[in-house]
């Protein structure tokens, strides 16, 4: 299918200039050093991307200067000259040449316009390579041709009243990412700044309630403080929310570039794949888009090689000859998921455990009793692979490895979803920002730590008889699944806070990939966003550590890598998933997940009912209180609104009633959750125009689960 070329011209052109400065740059210092490998190929590559982008967007001539350019350094690359300064001439007057004709209109392939300048100069760049170092020689008449020429495309162009920019142009301003990120660094220290004016007014505010006999003037001084903190946190949170927007740019960016490098990867492979994508204009941070392209190229390359059949496998299976590769995005809370899926033969668990013993990678006996989840991991174990042959796009052992790699990087996860002929999955889930993070802050010791909101599952809390040992390690039981517990004071070797021998205990029940374990810790210190920084040497290594941040009392607190807590404890209970048919819905299935609005300001039974509900297949938003909710829910239509009653800003109640107010709201389900149990209470919310009224006494996922099967169906 064709595709409208000029939505992408201004990006190709900002493209092309970078390129051009990099080969400036770097001829400079190329002529110093002519032989120099490194420099060699990256000039080389330089002028093959300007190649390869101007001959997409058809601007014909770049692109036969960029291929003269490049054959000549390849030539050089290889060997079979040495670079002299006539090479050198030669090379930046190329270089020269292509500012003029990006801007110039008369470009485009087929346009009919006669390309005399372009020519004579490729001609001119071979022969200087090919070692004629004599110029070509050319009529006197020549040079006054070019003008003339030039004249003769200007008339053909139609008359221009003035020169007035393009009406679906929209004014942009090219910023340094360096820039962004030290003014998202300046925009995280305000927040911690605002944390501690938070903290002060609250400390200020139970002093004053504590002395009956303070004088009217502070009792105004207090309400002053007060408004200024909501003041600051407003424009705080404005100005968090614009500079994440600056930062943020649509999938599309990255998506779009794969549809052509799939269908030649396709043409190699001699199979007929077709290519879909979802959820192009779900944004994420530029940094992160810019480093998952070699993660994606990684895993379509695989989908190529691995999944997809060939024509004649597929019919003999009652499949389409043609493949279908799919790219997915949507955001889920704070991350954004990236799916990349096919419709191929699947993964071959029985050869994956049968190479991975062939390598010795694990002890026989524990491969052969992995579960189809664990035996997947196995494939991004660096130099795995199941491919018996090396092919122009895998075989070598190294991809998978590289995907893991880079989405550890970037504070990601991958996990694989596959069965035999019906396809695979690769789903990774990513921060919006690295910058900013959601985390839950915990004690243990006199020391305090920072866990990372997406890896908490829920927070639950043990009496000491319910830790066992099993297999000489510490273990407790989670809804008839048995999980490692790992003390947090036992990993960083610190000493218990208060009472040994009291009764209860506190557990997070985290999460990475697809296994989870208890962390006990010595105390819940409650949610705060944080601005992450690294860390750097002696620190940059430590174990179980993923940076740092500052709270707002100016403490530093270290951030806790869950995923590597995970990894060096074996035996994580394994998150069991449906069958394949379920999460892979056949060509055409509309099949839309309910999403529910959770009002709840504590984290343990906002994290606890989070779980239930996603267990149970909705999809969930958190609100930290009813102003929260509401704002929520004026930015996107909810099947059903779950909320407690006493909260922050604006309760339950209030918040029922004005929903109720709001015609999308008018016939949408209100479960009220709460600890209010009076009978008046209980009328307050029904009249209130909340659907059922369930108290935290007497809650259980069955008892939630049967309530909105019944409201929702």
């Amino acid at each position: 299918m064709e595709f409208d070329k000029s939505k992408f011209i201004a990006q190709y052109k900002e493209e092309t200039r970078e390129h051009l400065q990099n080969l400036n740059e770097g001829l400079l210092k190329l002529e110093k050093s002519p032989q120099d490998k490194a420099m060699l190929e990256s000039m080389m590559r330089e002028a093959h991307t300007i190649k390869g982008s101007s001959t997409m967007m058809g601007y014909k001539r770049i692109a036969d200067i960029a291929h003269e350019m490049e054959s000549g350094l390849q030539d050089a690359l290889d060997g079979k000259i040495v670079l002299q300064k006539a090479h050198f001439d030669i090379l930046f007057k190329g270089l020269d040449s292509i500012p003029p004709l990006l801007e110039d209109k008369v470009t485009w392939e087929g346009a009919g316009v006669a390309r005399p300048f372009a020519d004579d100069l490729c001609k001119e760049i071979a022969s200087v390579f090919a070692g004629v170092m004599k110029k070509i020689e050319k009529p006197k008449t020549k040079a006054a041709e070019i003008p003339e020429k030039k004249k003769e495309a200007k008339a053909a162009e139609p008359a221009k009243v003035s020169p007035q920019p393009a009406a679906v142009a929209e004014e942009s301003l090219r910023v340094d990412i360096n820039k962004l990120d030290k003014l998202m660094n300046l925009s995280g220290e305000l927040i911690v700044s605002k944390v501690r004016l938070n903290e002060l007014v609250t400390h200020i505010t139970r002093k004053f309630e504590t002395h009956d006999h303070t004088g009217e003037s502070f009792r105004e001084l207090i309400k002053e403080l007060n408004r200024a903190q909501e003041s600051i946190s407003s424009v705080t949170s404005n100005i968090q929310d614009e500079v994440m927007k600056v930062r943020m740019v649509p999938v599309s960016y990255l998506f779009n570039l794969f549809p052509r490098a799939m269908r030649d990867l396709a043409q190699k492979a001699g199979k007929d794949i077709n290519i879909e994508m979802k959820g192009e204009n779900t944004h994420l941070d530029k940094t992160i888009i810019d480093e998952m392209k070699d993660p994606m190229m990684h895993l379509l390359r695989n989908a190529v090689d691995h999944g997809i059949e060939d024509p004649e496998d597929r019919i003999k299976k009652d499949k389409p000859a043609a493949g279908r590769v799919s790219l997915n995005a949507y955001q889920v809370g704070s991350q954004v998921v990236i799916e990349v899926s096919d419709d191929g033969a699947g993964i071959d668990i029985n050869k994956v455990k049968a190479r991975a013993i062939e390598r010795k990678i694990l002890p026989k006996e524990r491969i052969e009793s992995m579960s189809d989840e664990e035996t997947f991991q196995i494939l991004f174990m660096p130099g795995f692979t199941t491919k018996d042959e090396v092919t122009g796009t895998s075989g070598r052992g190294v991809g998978l490895d590289v995907v893991k790699e880079s989405l550890t990087k970037l504070k990601g996860t991958v996990e694989v979803i596959s069965a035999r002929d019906s396809g695979t999955i690769f789903k990774m889930k990513m921060p919006l920002t690295l910058a900013i993070t959601e985390c839950l802050l915990v004690a243990a010791g006199s020391d305090t730590f920072a866990i990372p909101i997406d890896a908490v599952v829920e927070t639950i809390r043990i009496e000491l008889g319910q830790i066992k040992t099993v297999e000489t390690r510490e273990a407790i039981t989670v809804r008839n699944q048995i999980m490692p517990l790992v003390r947090l004071n036992d990993i960083f070797s610190l000493p218990v806070k208060g009472i040994v021998e009291r009764r209860y205990f506190s557990v997070i029940i985290v999460q990475s990939v697809e296994k989870r374990l208890g962390l006990l810790v010595d105390e819940l210190k409650g949610r705060q966003d944080i601005v992450g920084k690294s860390l750097s040497d002696p620190l940059k290594n430590v174990k179980y550590i993923s940076g740092a941040t500052i709270l707002g009392d100016g403490r530093v607190i270290l951030v806790i890598d869950v995923p590597s807590i995970i990894d060096s404890f074996e035996g994580g209970v394994v998150v069991r998933r449906q069958d394949i048919s379920g999460a892979m819905p056949a060509p055409g299935a509309k099949k839309k997940r309910k999403t529910i609005l959770l009002a709840e300001d504590a984290i343990s039974t906002a994290m606890l009912e989070k779980n239930v509900l996603e267990s149970a297949g909705f999809s969930v938003v958190i609100a930290r209180d009813g102003q929260e909710a509401l704002e929520k829910s004026a930015q996107e239509r909810f099947d059903l609104v779950i909320t407690d009653v006493l909260m922050p800003r604006m309760d339950g109640f209030e918040l029922t009633i004005t929903l109720r107010k709001d015609k999308l709201y008018k016939s949408i389900p209100i479960i009220i959750v709460t600890t209010r149990e009076s009978d008046a209470d209980k009328r307050r919310g029904l009249e209130a125009g909340a659907d059922a009224y369930i108290l935290k006494s007497e809650f259980t996922s069955e008892g939630l689960l049967n309530t909105i099967e019944r409201l929702i169906g």
